[in-house]
């Protein structure tokens, strides 16, 4: 029998990014291959144990191993040659076109680099504009270390000769959070390892002098490449990852309580999907078509690339939809069905001889209200909610960041060498390492066009979105305000009428007193809780989030614009938009932390 459809097992996937001196002796290449290839070679053994330890979590098909090289000659061509035979697949990184970069070699080292490039699994040259050959190799340095997840770096300690030089990339794999394994050039030192990890250190003020270092023993290698890999350690973390790789799709809601509550308050109507939910994956298709309606976007082999973070995204964005209308339908149905029981209570003063149905009533709805309660939380849909949309979120930016091959989504600070602390962290660093290459841009122009589009597609898109969502929440918490603080003002109007009544010794009829008494106590009750629904929900903050977030994306998409031919300032403005996305989550998921499913009290 075929199991149900559930979100995808990242493929486990490992990048080896190389750097290294050019112009090594004879008798420095002899030892230095020997070392390259047995640490090349424990890298393969610590991530196949790492995919046979954790078989659960990842897909069955074979580890894939990527090595990253500009192909130079000395260290580079060395690395890659021992890493073809070692079943690497080799992704080359060119700082200039072939024709010109050929021009830095002569004899037998231009030969090689002519095989090599005919046996890479993909070229890529990152577009440097009409700048100097120094800018371009520090551009191929820097689009090296973000597609890479370790460095290789063989190096003389020094810093570097040019612009680009092996130096110059280590010092940026530091400041970007990247494990760098040093090979010393002269092959005779001990292999060290560089990493702000090591001492649970931010890495954007480091530099290879006071980066935490750590001769690379078996264990210590052991211990990065599983803070790399391995999912979480925590009980709860791996549980709320392997209720995620779990779980299936579903399309029918029966929880429409918040959409009602929404269309009740005109501030958005029913929909279909409130009731019937898309196919995930031809509901994220839909969403992507118009980030696919772009020249270098939408070819066959970009697509492709993007194909298994578009079906990851699918699956997290789906469900947290499913998981935060049950959520937010079980909390409106708590307050309504506390509130209808108090009623139940209330209309026995109008109807004494229905007080046995009116009893069976209450019961009745402080058995869902319990029963309610307890299936939200039993199975986890607060919890799967912030999970998933969190997951979603990170998902969704990393397609504009894979494009320009030189940006990276943020990387999270190790506290110790160990694996991430939170499972959304570990999949999403799993996706990305699994996203292909990136396409090569050709010319300024297209340079413009792309980052134009991905700043249209990813920053605008969540401007908007986040205007919407704040104009949306505004106008939620503030009818129920009113509507609550409404029935209060009645409620005090008939409290005054009755007292004037008997300050004045009217007379008034029994079944109106009753009556009275009934309105009088109802409304109070029916505005309880609405404020309960108010509170809980927390709209008015989050309306003040996604509008502050929309006022900070607006400002990086106004700085994409003005540097519309500068990938390096592209990628870092794209990445300074994830972390405004990012960081809005962040405070709404701790502030949703402890909001999980009460009886009111």
């Amino acid at each position: 029998m075929q199991s149900r459809p559930s979100p995808p097992r990242p493929v486990l996937s490992f990048r080896v990014g190389v750097t290294g001196h050019r112009n090594l002796s004879a008798a420095q290449m002899v030892r230095l291959d020997g070392e390259i290839a047995d640490l090349l070679r424990r890298i393969v053994r610590e991530v196949r144990a790492v995919h046979s330890d954790h078989a659960d979590v990842y897909d069955d098909s074979p580890a894939r191993l990527s090595l990253l090289s500009q192909l130079a000659k000395g260290a580079d061509q060395m690395a890659s040659r021992i890493g073809l035979g070692m079943g690497f697949r080799l992704r080359t990184v060119l700082p200039l076109s072939p024709r010109a970069y050929r021009s830095d070699f002569d004899g037998a080292n231009a030969v090689e680099f002519a095989a090599l490039l005919k046996q890479s699994e993909h070229v890529w040259r990152p577009f440097s504009g009409k700048g100097s050959r120094d800018r371009a190799y520090a551009l191929a340095g820097e689009a090296t270390v973000a597609q890479s997840d370790i460095l290789l770096a063989v190096w003389d300690g020094k810093a570097a000769r040019g612009v680009g030089g092996t130096g110059d990339v280590v010092e940026h794999a530091v400041r970007r959070g990247v494990p760098v394994l040093h090979l010393d050039a002269s092959g005779h030192g001990v292999v060290t390892a560089l990493w702000s990890a090591l001492d649970g250190l931010s890495p954007e003020k480091l530099d290879h002098r006071n980066a935490p270092s750590r001769p690379l023993t078996g264990p210590l290698l052991r211990q990065i490449i599983r803070a790399l890999l391995a999912p979480p350690t925590d009980p709860e973390e791996a549980a709320g990852l392997k209720t995620f790789l779990g779980d299936h799709s579903r399309r029918l809601s029966v929880r429409p309580e918040y959409p009602f509550l929404l269309a009740l308050t005109r501030v958005q109507p029913l929909r279909r999907r409130n009731f019937v939910a898309p196919d995930y994956l031809r509901a994220a298709e839909a969403n992507w078509r118009g980030f696919y309606d772009q020249p270098l976007v939408g070819t066959a082999e970009t697509r492709a690339s993007l194909a298994g973070l578009q079906a990851a995204f699918a699956w997290a964005d789906g469900l947290a939809d499913h998981f935060a209308q049950s959520y937010r339908s079980a909390g409106v149905f708590n307050y309504a069905a506390s509130a209808l029981a108090v009623m139940m209570a209330l209309i026995g003063l109008l109807a004494p001889r229905a007080g046995t149905f009116l009893q069976a009533g209450e019961l009745l709805a402080v058995l869902l209200l319990i029963g309610n309660t307890n299936l939200g939380n039993s199975r986890g849909w607060h919890r799967r909610w912030l999970d998933y949309r969190f997951l979603a979120e990170q998902l969704r930016p990393m397609r504009s960041l894979a494009l320009l091959g030189a940006a990276t989504p943020e990387r999270y600070a190790h506290i110790r060498v160990e694996p991430a602390e939170r499972w959304t962290d570990w999949y999403a660093a799993a996706i990305w390492r699994g996203i292909g290459p990136p396409p090569t841009i050709p010319d300024a122009k297209a340079l413009k066009t792309l980052i134009d589009h991905l700043t249209r597609e990813e920053v605008d898109d969540q401007v908007a979105y986040n205007r919407r969502n704040a104009e949306r929440m505004h106008r939620l918490d503030h009818r129920l305000h009113l509507t609550g603080t409404a029935l209060f003002y009645v409620t005090t109007g008939l409290s005054v009428t009755a007292l004037i009544a008997a300050a004045i010794h009217t007379k008034i009829p029994h079944l109106e007193v009753r009556l009275m008494t009934f309105v009088s106590a109802t409304l109070p009750t029916i505005a309880a809780a609405v404020f309960g629904i108010r509170g809980q929900g927390d709209f008015a903050a989050a309306g003040g989030r996604s509008a502050e977030t929309a006022v900070w994306l607006d400002r990086v998409a106004a700085q994409l614009r003005e540097h519309p031919g500068d990938l390096t300032l592209a990628s870092r403005g794209l990445e300074d938009a994830t972390q405004v996305m990012l960081a809005d989550l962040g405070d709404w998921r701790v502030s949703y932390r402890h909001r999980k499913l009460v009886i009111p009290g």
